[in-house]
């Protein structure tokens, strides 16, 4: 029974895995542009981010890494739209937690109206639901589609632009870290000093 168990030792510690930024950082640098793909369709920032850490490092290139990622984010905001159209009324009438999400987001396509279709992308917790609720209703694809391209745009540049300053800085801070480490401790400081100063107010409030 060794052998079983050394395969769920073995299953346990590639799930784990699953969960850290080395682990997608190396599969990035071996399978590059079809992990971007994939995680651009289930909107993943983390893979973007770290896909624009790779691209600094020589590993990809930042344009294609922007230009999969607006593709990706593109059909996946497709597909849903049309499960909407197709089998909204199953979808959300069905009797789950999602009820009161759906109203709030209603409550919000009706007053921001394509504003809000635009922003959508940039909430964490209604990416999934919102293009399925749109798809059920009256907009048509034509208008839809004219907004999720410019909302998709923006987020493919800005959130992959953020893994490769993100690790521009990172280089620079270790390169010079022995100028900029008094300044890291002092920021550090200042930050756990202002937590402690915050909890304490709010404890005696």
């Amino acid at each position: 029974m060794d052998w079983l168990l050394d395969i769920f030792c073995g299953l346990g510690v590639w799930c784990s895995n699953l969960f850290t930024p080395a682990f997608w950082m190396e599969m990035l640098r071996t399978h590059k542009y079809a992990i971007v793909i994939g995680g651009a369709l289930l909107e993943g920032e983390m893979v973007l981010i770290l896909a624009g850490a790779v691209a600094y490092h020589g590993y990809m290139a930042l344009p294609l890494v922007m230009l999969i990622s607006f593709v990706g984010a593109t059909i996946h905001d497709i597909i849903l739209f049309f499960v909407g159209r197709f089998l909204g009324s199953k979808i959300l009438n069905h009797p789950f937690r999602w009820q009161k999400k759906i109203q709030r987001i209603a409550t919000l396509i009706h007053k921001y109206d394509h504003y809000f279709i635009m922003s959508f992308r940039f909430i964490y917790g209604i990416r999934t639901i919102t293009p399925i609720l749109v798809g059920s209703g009256s907009i048509n694809f034509k208008r839809y589609f004219s907004l999720i391209i410019i909302s998709a745009a923006i987020w493919a540049i800005a959130v992959s632009y953020i893994g490769y300053s993100f690790a521009m800085g990172l280089e620079a801070i270790l390169a010079h870290f022995d100028t900029v480490k008094k300044y890291l401790a002092m920021g550090v400081i200042l930050i756990v000093g202002g937590i402690y100063l915050f909890m304490r107010r709010r404890k005696r409030s």
